[in-house]
């Protein structure tokens, strides 16, 4: 095991109060920058809302909400911005998310990159927010190859989200919102608060239940559930309080009869002889994605998985679980940045510049990081349980020459015996991202300790952290 890394303090101010959006400056820099919205009674806020599973924005004829210029988004190696409407747009109407943007603190969305015709990275960021330093990216794609990932974003004063595209060519977006998270001034309705847990292993449909076959559907018994590998028995509670599940969806793609397809997770299933309008996982065949979603739970207590093409085995792995609280406790309320934090890159000279090798585990420390983050009043936050960030592994290399490789890391806590499950899951030539939700566990005298753990050759990885879980 290596030494223990520390993260560096974020220098952050919010400006919603308590439970609002954190506003960071360049690491380095104490000079903040202020969103438009204010905020001063805790109320509602940083609850989450679940929606129906909606496409919002798609740049594909014939587009959803699409801007100019029309059709596939041009990519530019310094970054070409575009918006996207997140409030008030048709596709929301009746569904419960406010138009008025000054009541959504953050909306959940998986967003999907289509058809890149190079190599490139996307980044997404609250509109009105500055441009981090160093930039962070969501979804990191290689040419022709579709790539979804999950985000966690603050919307900005006028209702919108900043997506930027850095490569060279042209790309198309997808945008599908599956919920919201409340300001502090929205009181029409309470919200859910997460709970973080595990991480462990629901479901594994190479041990139980076979593959998925084209157009078949899944059912996963959520409320109630046992996990294995570690057992845990009740690892979601058996309450009809518990809305939502946050889990990684597995999707392995290499048996024989595999296919390209997507995977969708749904509340209810998806009627025989249609197609669901939304997806989670897109995936071509020969490989192994992982991607997180934050999927409501249905009156039956389960979710439930559509494999689109092929034959496909599933592992899903609870991350946490949404659950109705009427108190006014911070515990459980999600805070958003005003933008994606780096907290480290291996890669660095700061942090080492050394790969994880194979079978490897690496101790971090987020307690300076975690000390850092302040309310509008300069006043520090409090205590967190969890971060919500982007892992991204990359520069996978082989341990022994002439043999291929391909690992996975695994994220969890200091204190907790590392689990069977899977943050990311990528192959040699590869930058694969997924958002993860990262609880900690004491290490020492730190009580925001990760452990980071390399399954087989050495690889490299990146965090940016999108929020904070507030314990």
């Amino acid at each position: 095991m290596k030494t223990t890394k520390w993260i560096a303090s974020l220098l952050v101010v919010g400006i919603l109060g308590a439970l609002a959006a954190i506003v960071a400056g360049p690491v380095g820099s104490d000079t903040p920058v202020a969103l438009a919205q204010t905020a001063t009674q805790r109320g509602a806020g940083g609850e989450y809302h679940p929606l129906e599973p909606t496409r919002i924005f798609d740049s594909r004829t014939p587009g959803i909400n699409d801007v100019a210029p029309l059709g596939k988004k041009p990519m530019t190696l310094a970054g070409a911005d575009f918006d996207v409407q997140v409030t008030g747009v048709d596709q929301l109407a009746g569904l419960g998310m406010p138009d008025d943007p000054s009541k959504v603190l953050a909306v959940v969305a998986n967003v999907t990159v289509v058809e890149p015709t190079a190599a490139g990275w996307m980044a997404v960021r609250p509109s009105g927010a500055p441009v981090p330093n160093p930039q962070s990216s969501l979804v990191n794609f290689a040419a022709g190859r579709d790539v979804p990932n999950t985000a966690i974003v603050g919307v900005g004063a006028n209702g919108k989200i900043t997506v930027r595209l850095r490569s060279v060519g042209r790309a198309h977006v997808i945008v599908d919102v599956s919920g919201w998270i409340s300001t502090s001034s929205y009181a029409e309705a309470r919200g859910a608060r997460l709970n973080p847990v595990g991480p462990a292993r629901l479901l594994d449909t190479r041990t139980a239940g076979g593959p998925l076959r084209t157009q078949q559907t899944r059912s996963l018994q959520v409320r109630g559930a046992n996990s294995f590998d570690p057992t845990i028995n009740g690892i979601v509670p058996n309450r009809t309080t518990v809305s939502a599940v946050m889990v990684n969806i597995v999707a392995i793609n290499w048996q024989p009869g595999s296919r390209s397809t997507y995977v969708t997770a749904t509340p209810t299933p998806i009627p025989a002889g249609t197609l669901p309008t939304v997806s989670n996982v897109n995936l071509p065949a020969g490989i192994v994605k992982t991607n997180m979603a934050i999927v409501p739970i249905g009156a039956d207590g389960r979710i439930h998985f559509f494999n689109f093409a092929g034959d496909l085995h599933l592992a899903v792995d609870v991350l946490g679980y949404f659950e109705s609280d009427e108190t006014e406790s911070t515990t459980g309320r999600i805070v958003p940045l005003d933008a994606p934090f780096r907290a480290f890159d291996t890669r660095d000279r700061a942090f080492g510049s050394v790969p994880l090798g194979p079978g490897s585990i690496e101790d971090w420390s987020f307690q300076a990081f975690a000390d850092s983050v302040q309310d509008s009043s300069a006043n520090p936050l409090g205590s967190q349980s969890a971060l919500i960030g982007n892992l991204t592994a990359t520069d996978l290399r082989r341990t022994y020459p002439t043999l291929p490789v391909s690992t996975y890391l695994t994220a969890y806590p200091a204190d907790r015996s590392r689990p069977l499950v899977s943050n990311v899951n990528l192959g040699e030539g590869e930058a694969v991202p997924n958002m993860s939700l990262v609880k900690y566990g004491r290490l020492g005298d730190d009580p925001n300790g990760v452990k980071m753990y390399n399954h087989d050759g050495s690889v490299h990885y990146v965090l940016d952290v999108y929020a904070v879980v507030l314990s």
